[in-house]
């Protein structure tokens, strides 16, 4: 019985185990499980919510968002009550608009779409996009830009409609 035990426990250790694991095998698959934590949690632009997305970071776009929020404090040591460069939180995803139908609002859904993926470097679409019963087709599209890790698919960029880039807007000489 004692062995049974030990036995079904070190199966569901792996299943847990490899579940995990399997989560950034792919870039679809590791862009999913980044805007799944990301939606649920606060997006405020702080070291907190910066390190807590740090897995699906690749190590250059974690350290340019550390300069950032170096950057960011000095600032707003400078200029208190004043709105920082990304006074509005996050920078991966649109502002939440509202689509109202009757008396329900509904938020823009998300779809992961592959667009392309070598051996080392991948991109997919982040389709932002309200649910069929509104009218207005209001569509944003982000192009996310990953690259393989040791520890799988972590974004490294992130291009918004514009053309602007993340990394860019990271890199800029003036606050």
């Amino acid at each position: 019985m004692r062995i049974s035990k030990i036995t079904l426990c070190f199966v569901f250790i792996l299943i847990i185990g490899g579940h995990c694991i399997a989560q950034n095998r792919t870039p679809v698959a590791a862009a999913k499980a980044f805007y799944a934590y990301d939606r649920a949690h606060n997006s405020a632009f702080t070291k907190t919510a910066v390190d807590a997305r740090k897995q699906w970071f690749s190590a250059a776009l974690y350290k340019l968002f550390l300069y950032e929020i170096k950057r960011q404090n000095e600032f707003l040591r400078k200029n208190p009550g004043e709105k920082p460069y990304f006074g509005d939180g996050m920078p991966f995803q649109p502002y939440d608009e509202l689509c109202t139908v009757g008396m329900t609002k509904l938020h823009k859904k998300l779809t992961i779409k592959p667009d392309s993926q070598d051996a080392d470097t991948a991109s997919v679409f982040a389709v932002f996009e309200f649910p069929p019963p509104c009218k207005e087709p209001d569509t944003t599209t982000y192009t996310i830009k990953l690259v393989r890790s040791a520890a799988g698919w972590v974004i490294d960029d992130v291009v918004y409609e514009e053309g602007q880039s993340l990394v860019k807007d990271l890199n800029r000489t003036d606050y």
